[in-house]
């Protein structure tokens, strides 16, 4: 079969003032305050503006979001992040986001869950919904599937964890108990499942999901966000799956994003970089899946 190419981008940070008084009786104050005394030096949004075009010249056909679309989960952010996500699909590329921490950012928008509104709860042809289920999944080729994860939850000021449910673990079991044998399974989550960040910024029952992640061999690669910290790491000696993080793609001084070319027996790894006012490839890795 043909390989697959992918592109792995995360944490764009759209951003919108917010001059609502009604922000101070939320957490979004702190986050527009944020934005205004650092986030909007430390990100360009412009670069994102070349990758349409740079994905369809490369033959990517699927785009993987893990999260952080929004800076405060506003509705005019999501607006923003709704249009780029539009003009990839103009190209022709199939989009897939998950939330992340930003993207329910306040107990309203996690209550009503307003990503939601903007970006589908589930994709075409599974039974699984990540509102109701906390996961959803699709098949792209005969032996891949994509599982994408909500994790996300609005927490206390200063916090900025995420939480491996208890009904998204037995979901997620589920699903991949009925996997025929020889499919393989490309996880996305916003949070990396390992402890070792700070209680404020880790996953709750990261080590819930670190147990499945050795269960089930399916599970051959990792993809995630949030620590702004472009990585890539094969921890198959240790039972578990190649690890990407693609770091934060709009970050102006270390901005990544991640092409993965996938068959059923081979990965290849391209990591890009911003320079000289363009996109240009970097470190690249390969991969002998089985």
């Amino acid at each position: 079969m043909p390989s697959l190419k992918l592109a792995h981008i995360s944490d764009l940070h759209f951003s919108n003032w917010d001059w609502n008084p009604a922000q101070f009786f939320s957490k979004r104050w702190l986050g527009n305050l944020n934005f205004l005394l650092g986030r909007r030096r430390i990100f360009s949004y412009e670069r994102l503006a070349a990758l349409p075009a740079l994905f369809k010249e490369k033959g990517i056909t699927h785009v993987l979001v893990t999260g952080d679309l929004s800076t405060t989960s506003s509705p005019a952010e999501f607006k923003k992040a709704q249009e780029f996500i539009q003009t990839l699909q103009t190209e022709g590329l199939q989009v897939f986001c998950i939330p992340g921490n930003h993207d329910q950012y306040t107990r309203t928008a996690y209550k009503q869950q307003l990503f939601y509104d903007y970006f589908p709860t589930k994709w075409d042809g599974s039974s699984y919904d990540l509102k109701e289920h906390g996961m959803t999944a699709k098949k792209i080729s005969d032996t891949w599937w994509l599982v994408g994860l909500d994790t996300a939850l609005a927490t206390s000021w200063f916090f900025s964890s995420g939480l491996f449910s208890e009904k998204t673990e037995r979901s997620f079991i589920e699903f991949l108990s009925q996997l025929p044998a020889g499919e393989q399974v490309l996880l996305f989550n916003h949070f990396p499942f390992f402890q070792h960040e700070s209680p404020r910024k880790r996953l709750v029952r990261g080590n819930a999901l670190r147990k499945i992640l050795e269960k089930f061999p399916q599970i051959k690669i990792y993809c995630h966000g949030h620590t702004h910290r472009q990585c890539l790491a094969d921890l198959r000696a240790s039972q578990l799956p190649i690890i990407f993080d693609s770091g934060s793609t709009v970050h102006r001084d270390r901005g990544t994003w991640h092409e993965l070319t996938l068959s059923p027996e081979n990965l290849t790894t391209q990591v890009y970089i911003w320079k000289d006012e363009k996109w240009q490839p970097a470190r690249q890795e390969s991969y002998v899946l089985v």
